[in-house]
């Protein structure tokens, strides 16, 4: 826009200037519409590859069972038989009501939960108790203040690794238990899921942990700055696979996740859209754009452990404060584009037609709200400016 003024400035026509600035609007507007359908088409593409795949499969399965009938040694008139008794039942989709959980037995080395959860209690360590500031989603103006979680960050610890093998079993247990006392000796996360999936506690449920940093999220009615506060962490002890190919975490990983998001949703009444990844929250205010950290920016396994929402939910740092992306941040996704991506640039350009502007020129509008937005949080703790996992 700066280029577009300093071009119609020279323009001593009148009509020449405003027939200029509406082809530049005009131009803008194009290039937007072009990047909306780019998002669509990648989504299309990605979710096409995998019906592919699908279709591929249930064809070889087909053919091999087609294969066995014809081998028979004594053919005989096909009858169809009746299903087995106790056959599996399909597996429904995960519900976003949390289940309920409650404390079936209170040690000071393990807490055990009606789920089959269990909690090792021998790192714990405190903080400061849990305290932030709520803002109007509508308003972005202070609501008050609250001292109970809103929702779950789940990260990587991006720790050493060493096979996942009984040959390097010792190895396993030292790295998993180093990493566990450096979390708590640096209050990362709240809980941190080892890979043989044992659950430790690091931070104490009611204090904060210095795991989320410079982050924003924002539910139906809330926004949510610097989660070290609002949300809890949970740690995965894993790296991040760049390539999208192999498994971040193991099966029970999984398992300890998925029983440890019922028990935090039910205990804390957290809803489904408030559990999300490092990747969707992490941003970087000095350049406008998501992505500062990128663990599980892909494959996080949403579905397994009981949640739907997962990546389609819209980018709040997008639809709010026009925050941006790059190709570094697409190729931490494993070169996909979320659904929620997609949904929040197809919102922002909707609200720009509304408000007579170009995409450009709305999203640097909403930058410039947010940078006055955070200069008037003189309520926020040195812990939530500065906080992060090392």
């Amino acid at each position: 826009m700066r280029m577009v003024e300093q071009r119609a400035a020279v323009i001593d026509d009148d009509v020449a200037r405003l027939r200029f600035v509406r082809r530049s609007v005009a131009a803008y507007e194009a290039a937007s519409r072009r990047r909306a359908r780019f998002l669509r088409r990648s989504m299309a593409a990605h979710r096409a590859s995998r019906r592919r795949v699908g279709l591929v499969f249930r064809a070889v399965i087909t053919a091999a069972l087609l294969a066995v009938v014809l081998q028979s040694d004594a053919p005989r008139a096909v009858r169809r038989r009746p299903p087995p008794p106790f056959s599996r039942p399909r597996s429904a989709a995960p519900s976003n009501a949390a289940p309920k959980v409650w404390l079936v037995e209170h040690k000071p080395a393990m807490d055990i939960y009606s789920n089959g959860l269990r909690i090792e209690n021998e790192f714990l360590v405190n903080t400061h108790a849990r305290a932030y500031p709520t803002f109007d989603r509508q308003s972005r103006q202070a609501s008050g203040a609250a001292t109970q979680p809103a929702g779950i960050v789940f990260h990587t610890t991006e720790s050493r690794m060493a096979p996942f093998d009984s040959s390097a079993n010792k190895r396993l247990q030292r790295n998993g238990r180093d990493l566990t006392v450096f979390i708590a000796r640096n209050r990362l996360y709240h809980f941190v899921i080892d890979r043989f999936g044992r659950v430790f506690r690091a931070v104490a449920e009611t204090d904060y942990a210095n795991h989320a940093g410079h982050s924003i999220w924002a539910d139906e009615r809330h926004i949510y700055w610097n989660l070290n506060q609002s949300f809890f962490g949970m740690a995965f002890e894993a790296q991040t696979d760049a390539g999208g190919v192999n498994d971040i975490a193991t099966r029970a990983q999984i398992d300890a996740a998925r029983v440890l998001t019922e028990m935090l949703r039910s205990q804390y009444s957290l809803p489904a859209s408030n559990c999300v990844t490092h990747a969707q929250v992490s941003i970087n205010p000095q350049t406008m754009r998501l992505g500062y950290h990128t663990d599980w920016a892909a494959n996080f396994p949403f579905r397994q452990i009981g949640i739907q929402e997962g990546y389609g939910t819209p980018i709040a740092a997008i639809t709010l404060f026009g925050f941006d992306y790059d190709a570094e941040f697409l190729r931490a996704n494993g070169g996909r584009v979320w659904q929620g991506l997609v949904t929040a640039e197809e919102q922002l350009v909707r609200e720009a037609a509304a408000h007579g502007a170009t995409v450009g020129f709305y999203r640097r509008m909403l930058q410039q709200k947010f940078r006055t937005w955070k200069a008037t949080q003189a309520s926020a703790t040195v812990e939530d400016v500065t906080g992060d996992r090392l």
